[in-house]
């Protein structure tokens, strides 16, 4: 479909930007890909393409940069196509296509039918990440997996700080153990993509500045007291929220 207009001039005319259709961009895909995929993975690929057609002409998405992206999470993960790495049996899910290769054709999908949705979800996916190989079936660690799994929620993960970029080894975020086992958190992270909109995410802490041997991460419900989110607006990914986190105690 025609590109939405807007207040900038059109440089491709409406006939060329007809053939950019997501169909055909689908197609040049498979068309390349047809011969080189397992029936399972062409056969698994075709379903997330058909899904993401429908939903398009359904919701009369434009791709346009004013869109609500995030209003898009929950039908997606209601169908498993927010990642499909494992089965999420600890989930109640057991998906039937996973594995790094079906991961793959859900992205390649995705990301043809909109970038900037596709990006959030790999923010949500490396969250999902550690909660999964760490989750040791911890109630509420199960309760955020399924949650970022299932599209309840985007997730995000807090590395990056304003002095110290995405130098996870020279963090000045701290964790100090508290007698009763939990731990308190201090230092401010930024530009984690989906913070804003999410419930869970995974910040990276040490339990001494600038020390990476000390560096261990920890599950946040954003809802708690001390944990303040507010949006960095990046003008280049302008449907997308990143967030400036504050952890205070």
């Amino acid at each position: 479909m025609p590109l939405e207009k807007t207040k900038y001039a059109q440089a491709i005319n409406d006939e060329i930007l007809e053939k950019f259709s997501l169909k055909n961009r689908y197609n040049f895909l498979n068309n390349n890909l047809n011969a080189v995929l397992s029936s399972e993975e062409f056969g698994f690929l075709r379903e997330v393409e058909r899904f993401c057609m429908k939903f398009e002409k359904q919701n009369n998405v434009t791709h346009g940069p004013d869109e609500d992206i995030y209003s898009w999470v929950p039908a997606f993960g209601e169908k498993g196509y927010i990642t499909r790495q494992h089965p999420f049996t600890e989930c109640d899910l057991n998906y039937k296509e996973h594995g790094l290769a079906m991961d793959f054709m859900r992205n390649l999908a995705i990301d043809m039918f909109d970038p900037q949705f596709a990006m959030g979800g790999g923010a949500t996916v490396l969250a999902v990440n550690p909660v999964y190989e760490h989750h040791d079936n911890v109630p509420v660690r199960i309760e955020a997996l399924k949650a970022m799994v299932t599209g309840k929620t985007p997730g995000a993960i807090l590395i990056t700080e304003p002095e110290r970029g995405s130098d996870a080894v020279h963090q000045l975020t701290t964790c100090e153990e508290q007698p009763d086992g939990s731990f308190l958190l201090n230092g401010t992270k930024i530009f984690s993509t989906n913070a804003p909109k999410s419930k869970w995410v995974v910040a990276y802490a040490t339990a001494e500045q600038n020390n990476g041997n000390k560096m261990a991460q920890f599950l946040v419900n954003t809802e708690w007291e001390g944990c303040n989110v507010e949006r960095v607006y990046i003008p280049w990914v302008p449907k997308l929220f990143l967030g400036k986190e504050t952890l205070t105690n």
